[in-house]
């Protein structure tokens, strides 16, 4: 009886979980393990490298290769492999690509909301209070 060996890095990183790819990001099940959320700029590059490779036999070993080429990705709640990383507005707009597509986003681990719509909608800075010109007259011409 064959056994379904890996072939990529890809196939051995995700195991027996699954990828779902949206619009925007890409919605990846980890074998019994938690689940995450990337956006596909990230996550196709990162998916691409790693079809390219061959498995190192180890499925943690291989599994961690991938999600270091992960720059920015939200964990759903019990996710122990992974934490969420990423700029707060990278995951701003993650957060609001994953609410168009009728993902419940109140399950995943977002920064607080507060952080997230600052970083949407930065408060601009109060204007600097204007400085005369420095005077062209010098102290010999004045007398």
């Amino acid at each position: 009886m064959p056994t379904n060996l890996p072939k990529t890095v890809l196939e051995a990183a995700i195991g027996n979980g699954q990828v779902r790819r949206f619009r925007d990001f890409a919605l990846v099940v980890l074998d019994g393990e938690g689940a995450l959320c990337v956006p596909n700029d990230i996550w196709l590059p990162a998916a691409s490298w790693a079809t390219a490779r061959a498995p190192s036999g180890n499925r943690m070993r291989d599994r961690m290769n991938l999600l270091q080429r992960l720059e920015v990705l939200v964990t759903r709640r019990g996710t122990a492999v992974v934490s969420t990383t990423g700029g707060p507005l990278r995951l701003a707009r993650l957060r609001e690509l994953m609410k168009r597509d009728g993902l419940d986003v109140g399950e995943w681990n977002f920064p607080p909301q507060a952080v997230l719509d600052q970083a949407l909608n930065p408060t601009p800075l109060p204007p600097k209070p204007e400085q005369p010109p420095p005077s062209s007259t010098t102290p010999e011409d004045a007398a």
